[in-house]
């Protein structure tokens, strides 16, 4: 089913475009959309998959209901209904210009059209000349030898012998293969009436040498004599007798239909209504002449008994218009006297009942919907609640909103209780009435659409659609919605995808009208918001920073998350800030490993480009390339003190050449040198107290204010310590060194820049250390033992207690 998505697409925004018309009837998007149907029926019919079949016919049929309906209510205004009094108007004439007057009758007129298109069956039995032959074999045998008939055999061949024997009570019936016949034929014409097609129904009862049956059928047609109907406007029919010239003859071809068509149409009440003859006959006139109880035995479908209702009700209000008007009363009345026009209709004329109760016609269709619904006939009553049935039947009664709104209810139960297969099937089409209606101009409920087409989108990334097909049904939701969608989609891409594809799906947002500046933050904001809801309630004692652990797959897939950031310089701002607020969640939740490799992913252009850019230069973005700034001085200091670290541990022997302890000292001096200044800098910077930082503004900022802290209280003292080991182990090679290290403990006292202040835990942490007797090994209490062993190293080689000789050096 993949294709048909791309497929229904791909004709759709052809539509948008202006390259296909909407409602044009050979080539239209909805008849294109019809055909995509057959497609797949032809597919689903080899496979003898019937409930497929199924489904894909009605949605085929809800398409060209769709442009039939809409073909019609989107036309100019009706022709102003005819004022002529002329009482030798045609009926045909009459007729055609009442129900062009009446947009509900052309409605109806359209939707009994696409009825006809699709009948339950349509297998036409086969023409077989000559009328009853093997009853008429069998009589004439019988005469020729003189034996007495059989017992219910008919006597004459008659078309009335078999009715007139029924109504006496002495049976009657046709020879076997004759009464099949009949059986077969009555079914065929009765078919073809249901498929609108009466003169192909005429037409197979002359080749069947029945032409008094052809005759029967014909008289439904209304009467029209050119003569009386001329062409041009209707004011002009008084005087058509002078204008129309011709011969009898021709005069007499072209007058056709049937002027007493009222009592003809009263007698196919009559034998409709007679239970001795065969139902299928019995519907056939009951079908011609508007009545619904002779038809219904024979419905199958849904769509046979929405039919019959719809044709009684198309009927009667012809005939209610015929009778009322005063055009061509000379045919209905017999006379040309003047209507009164108050005189209402008969209710108890069969022939009008339905319409002159004054009830309008939607309202009567809708009491059709509703009684299939509460049918007795369980085939029928399921057939009502398909889905596909209910889009129909709210579609002709032109409550397309409601239709919308109901389906939206009951989405999240058919989410749980439908095939899943169904449901994206019924998403794909209701969301494609939506679209099309759209393109109509046609009002729809916001909201209902709306979570139709989400929802859409939401199969669309299951079937693992390309991203330019989602982001085009998504570009048609509303701006927040489908910002929305498209985000959740970029979600799909894991932490396993590559970069160069998550930057060209985001990149297609922007080809179909979507804002990628508001999707990037959405699709960012949608990973981290749970991730950086809450942080722990208390530091805990200080402890070694770990900065080159393995980054686990949850925490890259949250530093992965910022690529949707830096696909465009355009959300640049946005990046540095949220890498921040994801530095500070990993740096306070003991993940300085991701940090880093947070930093480490980011272009190299950032700081740069947001620099130079108008927004580079507002106070937010200064302090926020500042804190950046900040974390990355604290990650070149740890990965200079790894890198100490490392040759330290190479140190040669005291037995290696000299030149290679000479070239190692020098290298540790260099890296130990780096290292010191790196971090005296980043200690002396006042590093994370970002000037211009007001916690009361509001609940962020105060947040933000909070966490700086905590990771100060968690960094400083680590950095301290580091810094003081390296000093003090090279102190042997780099005498210097062990100075260096008894002046820092001076750096941390200096109230100018308060570092003591981060080696004190606060109340609440002090008070779970004492809770636990724990002492964590960067306290200040370790690092003035620390201090204190590099004081008496000091005196141990003739320095002072602070590192300085006897003579001040």
């Amino acid at each position: 089913m993949n294709d048909i998505y791309a497929a229904f697409s791909e004709q759709l925004q052809r539509a948008q475009q202006g390259q296909v018309d909407l409602l044009d009837e050979d080539d239209g998007l909805l008849s294109r959309w019809a055909q995509l149907c057959d497609a797949q029926l032809q597919t689903y019919s080899s496979d003898l998959d019937t409930e497929a079949v199924e489904t894909w016919t009605l949605e085929r049929n809800t398409w060209t209901l769709v442009q039939a309906l809409y073909t019609e209510r989107l036309n100019d205004a009706p022709a102003v209904p005819s004022s002529s009094k002329n009482p030798y108007t045609p009926p045909q004439t009459v007729a055609q210009r009442l129900i062009e007057g009446d947009k509900a009758l052309m409605e109806l007129s359209a939707i009994r059209d696409w009825l006809h298109a699709n009948p339950s069956s349509l297998n036409p039995a086969e023409i077989r000349r000559g009328y009853l032959p093997f009853t008429k074999n069998r009589l004439k045998q019988l005469r020729r030898t003189g034996a007495p008939p059989p017992k219910g055999l008919v006597t004459s061949l008659d078309p009335d012998a078999l009715v007139r024997a029924r109504a006496g009570d002495d049976g009657a019936r046709l020879e076997s293969d004759d009464a099949a016949y009949e059986r077969a034929l009555l079914r065929s014409l009765y078919e073809y009436v249901r498929a609108g097609e009466l003169d192909l129904a005429i037409d197979m009862c002359r080749q069947s040498d029945q032409s008094w049956r052809a005759a029967s059928l014909s008289g439904g047609k209304l009467w029209l004599d050119p003569v009386l109907a001329p062409d041009g406007d209707e004011d002009d029919e008084a005087d058509g007798f002078a204008d129309v010239a011709m011969d009898g003859a021709e005069r007499v071809k072209r007058v056709q239909g049937n002027a007493n068509r009222r009592l003809w149409k009263t007698m196919c009440r009559k034998l409709a209504a007679t239970s001795t003859l065969d139902p299928y006959e019995r519907a056939l006139y009951g079908a011609l002449s508007g009545d619904v109880a002779s038809v219904l035995p024979v419905c199958e479908t849904w769509e046979d008994v929405v039919w019959v209702h719809l044709n009684a009700l198309f009927e009667a209000h012809v005939e209610a218009g015929l009778a009322s008007s005063p055009s061509g009363r000379y045919f209905q009345r017999g006379t040309v006297a003047p209507l009164d026009p108050k005189a209402p209709l008969d209710p108890e004329d069969p022939l009008v009942g339905a319409a002159a109760q004054g009830k309008p016609v939607r309202q009567a269709l809708e009491d059709v919907f509703e009684q299939l619904v509460r049918s007795d006939r369980a085939e029928l009553a399921t057939a009502a609640k398909n889905p596909f049935h209910v889009s129909q039947a709210y579609l002709i009664v032109d409550k397309v909103g409601r239709l919308l709104e109901t389906f939206v209810e009951r989405l999240e139960a058919a989410a749980t209780e439908t095939e899943p297969e169904t449901l994206a099937h019924l998403l794909r089409f209701f969301s494609h009435l939506i679209l099309v209606l759209r393109l109509l101009e046609q009002p729809l409920p916001a909201y209902a659409a709306n979570r139709i087409l989400e929802a859409y989108v939401q199969v669309l990334e299951a079937h693992n659609q390309d991203e330019n097909l989602i982001a085009f049904y998504a570009s048609n939701l509303e701006q927040q919605s489908a910002v929305e969608s498209y985000a959740r989609f970029l979600l799909t891409f894991g932490p396993d995808s590559d970069l160069t594809s998550r930057h060209v799906a985001l990149r297609k947002s922007r080809e179909h009208g979507l804002s990628l500046a508001a999707i990037a933050r959405r699709t960012v904001e949608l990973v981290l918001s749970s991730a950086l809801a809450d942080l722990p309630p208390t530091v805990g004692p200080a402890r070694a920073i770990e900065a080159f652990r393995r980054v686990d797959r949850g925490q890259m897939e949250l530093v992965r998350s910022l690529e949707w950031l830096t696909a465009e310089k355009e959300t640049y701002e946005d990046a540095v800030k949220e890498a921040n607020a994801l530095a500070r969640w990993f740096l306070s939740t003991d993940a300085p490993h991701a940090a880093r490799e947070l930093l480490r992913r980011l272009p190299t252009d950032l700081l740069s480009s947001l620099a130079a850019s108008p927004a580079g230069t507002s106070p937010a973005v200064q302090l926020d390339i500042r804190e950046h700034l900040d974390y990355v001085a604290l990650f070149n200091c740890l990965e200079m003190q790894a890198r100490w670290a490392e040759a330290w541990a190479r140190r040669p022997a005291a037995s290696a050449p000299k030149l290679e302890i000479a070239q190692f000292k020098d290298g540790i001096a260099a890296l130990v040198d780096d290292f010191y200044k790196g971090t005296f800098e980043l200690l002396e910077g006042e590093w994370l107290k970002l000037d211009g930082l007001d916690a009361t503004v509001d609940a962020a900022a105060s947040r933000r204010h909070a966490e700086l802290a905590r990771i100060r209280r968690l960094v400083v003292p680590d950095l301290v310590f580091r810094l003081h080991h390296a000093l003090f182990e090279t102190r042997t090679l780099i005498p210097l060194n062990l100075a260096r290290a008894l002046s820092l403990p001076n750096l941390v006292a200096d109230e100018r820049h308060e570092l003591y202040r981060e080696f004190v835990p606060l109340p609440r942490e002090a008070e779970a250390e004492a809770g636990a007797r724990a002492r964590s090994a960067l306290s200040m209490e370790a690092y003035l033992e620390e201090v204190r062993v590099a004081a008496l190293a000091s005196l141990e080689v003739g320095m002072g207690p602070v590192g300085v000789d006897k003579a001040g050096r």
